[in-house]
């Protein structure tokens, strides 16, 4: 059995390669099916996020060639695009990389927590969409114990810069103090709702949330004293802020170059900052080249996390260190699943030799032959049928001179200590 992640990530690159393979929330329950259906997948799930798409699976032989296309051909790409960005990772490999990637050691942020929950979405998905198997629901089982281990046995997790820590520091290098400005948020998931708590406790003049659902921008409006929105405000909201950032799981920009050129008209050279936090991007990148628009994507943030990163390189040692002895636990399952199924093969192969014979003796018994020779006869075919096999491979190993396999037979057939 083999276990296997193809992979693109904020390592291997910028965000208009990584916004082109990235599957959109509503998209994952489809593409999760059609990935199983491939011959040879045993087994599958898929992790989407801002930073990083990776496709785990588990199937009998290696199959990333496989994945690779099916990646491809999902996105409508040429085949072999992109390919110098992408990671491919077999069994042991893969294994850590996903216990890395948990414990947020793999993290623009390291030690960041959402992306935990954000794997265990994925793996939850995949269950209910029925397209994990055994082994490939314990990895993710296992990787989520050896995250809880990293978490509670390192430091990793203290005092992580978080994007919107980073996104408030950014907006603090262009405009030096917050207390005299507006911020508009667009979506309401977990991204903006961090973004919120940060700006809220900022001393800004006013925040304003719009979302596709009112209801959810009301809800969140509530908790930081905001002004709830839809999408279809954006235009109108635009030249009343001096900050935007979004978040949402839209597949095209919805913060358009003609809206926000408009929108700077009416501000009259007042600087904008915006900071595009999604993936597939929300504000039109072709927006960038406007005068008095400071607009920055989730990649630029990286110069003000990595400061924070370096004060978490020993706890990152650490955590390198218990994950190592996780993947060593895991494998070791593994061999142990796989043994088994091997023993269960031999011993249902065993007990259909059985049963045949003793169908025979019973048919023998009832045809009113001698019990006693009945017994010897089928004894004796017994020990023919199941020895047939090794006796011609033990055969072979000598004339090969394959020592290692005969000193094998010797110990699992002959050793009685």
């Amino acid at each position: 059995m083999s276990l296997s992640v193809v992979g693109i990530s904020h390592h291997t690159a910028p965000i208009a390669i990584r916004e082109r393979l990235a599957f959109p929330a509503d998209s994952l329950p489809d593409a999760l099916r059609s990935l199983a259906a491939t011959p040879e997948i045993s087994g599958c799930a898929i992790v989407s996020t801002c930073n990083r798409t990776e496709i785990f699976t588990s199937s009998e032989r290696p199959s990333t060639r496989l994945i690779t296309d099916w990646l491809h051909a999902w996105h409508k790409l040429d085949p072999g695009q992109y390919q110098e960005h992408l990671y491919h990772l077999e069994h042991s490999a893969g294994i850590f990389h996903l216990m890395k990637v948990v414990c947020g050691a793999d993290s623009m942020v390291v030690g960041e927590p959402q992306i935990a929950g954000q794997v265990k979405q994925a793996w939850q998905l995949a269950r209910d969409t029925d397209t994990l198997d055994s082994k490939l629901d314990r990895m993710f089982q296992h990787a989520f114990a050896g995250s809880k281990r990293v978490r509670s046995e390192t430091g990793i997790g203290q005092n992580p810069v978080t994007l919107p820590f980073a996104a408030m520091r950014l907006a603090r290098q262009i405009f030096g103090s917050l207390d005299r400005l507006r911020i508009l948020l667009v979506g309401a998931g977990e991204m903006i709702e961090d973004c919120a708590v940060h700006f809220g406790d900022s001393g800004i003049r006013g925040m304003s949330i719009a979302n596709r659902s009112i209801e959810r921008a009301q809800t969140l409006a509530e908790r930081f004293e905001a002004q709830p929105f839809t999408l279809d405000d954006l235009p109108r909201l635009l030249p009343e802020h001096d900050m935007v950032l979004a978040c949402t799981g839209a597949k095209e920009p919805i913060l358009t170059r003609p809206m926000i050129k408009k929108a700077l008209a009416s501000r009259r050279h007042r600087p904008m900052f915006a900071l595009d936090l999604s993936v597939p991007r929300n504000i039109d990148p072709s927006a960038s080249d406007l005068g008095d628009l400071f607009l920055y994507t989730i990649d630029d943030l990286h110069a003000i996390v990595e400061s924070g990163h370096k004060q978490r390189v020993a706890a990152l040692q650490k955590a390198m260190e218990i994950i190592e002895s996780e993947v060593t636990t895991f494998e070791r399952w593994l061999r142990l699943q796989n043994t088994s199924a091997t023993l269960k093969e031999l011993r249902q192969r065993a007990q259909q030799e059985r049963d045949e014979l003793l169908e025979q003796a019973i048919q023998d018994l009832a045809a009113g032959k001698e019990a006693e020779a009945v017994i010897r006869r089928m004894g004796h075919k017994l020990v023919n049928r199941l020895l047939h096999g090794p006796s011609i491979r033990l055969r072979q190993a000598a004339e090969s001179d394959d020592e290692t396999l005969l000193e094998a037979a010797r110990f699992y057939f002959l050793d009685r200590d």
